[in-house]
């Protein structure tokens, strides 16, 4: 009878080879890869449901000014007249007294439910007596708002959804619910 030392039960104490833990390593970063990719998606599709969310807003409260005084609400000096803050990577509070034209925002009475990432800018007028604002980046902005008789709204949001220093772009007006995103940016979902 023999006790330990035998080749048989060396073979069993055997550990893994070099090239299994490498391929256990190499999986295991496919794995994470995969993981941040995925999580920063994510990221930029909560953004993108901010937007959606504040916009749907922000027509909700135009529709609601509109029908009690005839025109939309002007909230900005022009689509870079951004509100709460200036776009960046961090959120803000909703309410922002030190903003020039919170007045215009508060009689407008859009809501949040928290702090916000983008920065939001509204501008009204009636046509023909001012035109709407040509969005660049929208496709056919400027064939479908062309012929715009009475009042009119125009919303952007920017912001920088994933802290690279390039702002993700949003627009939409009274003459369509859908919103328009810059893929130019590459920052979208």
């Amino acid at each position: 009878m023999q006790f330990g030392g035998g080749t048989q039960s060396r073979a069993k104490r055997r550990g893994f080879t070099l090239t299994e833990l490498m391929v256990v390593v190499a999986m295991i970063g496919i794995l994470a890869t995969l993981a941040i990719v995925g999580y920063q998606r994510y990221l930029r599709s909560a953004g993108s449901a901010e937007v959606k969310a504040v916009m749907q807003g922000i027509r909700i409260a135009e529709e609601a000014y509109k029908s009690e005084t005839f025109q939309y609400k002007d909230c900005s000096d022009s689509l870079t007249d951004w509100y709460p803050y200036s776009p960046s990577d961090k959120k803000s509070d909703w309410d922002n007294s030190n903003h020039h034209r919170y007045k215009d925002w508060k009689e407008l009475n859009v809501i949040t439910d928290g702090p916000v990432k983008f920065g939001y800018a509204v501008v009204a007028g009636v046509a023909p007596d001012v035109g709407v604002s040509n969005v660049a980046y929208c496709g056919n902005w400027a064939s479908a708002h062309s012929n715009i008789e009475g009042p009119w709204f125009v919303v952007s949001a920017a912001g920088d959804q994933d802290a690279d220093g390039v702002q993700s772009r949003f627009a939409a007006s009274s003459r369509t619910g859908q919103i328009c995103v810059d893929k130019s940016a590459g920052d979208d979902e």
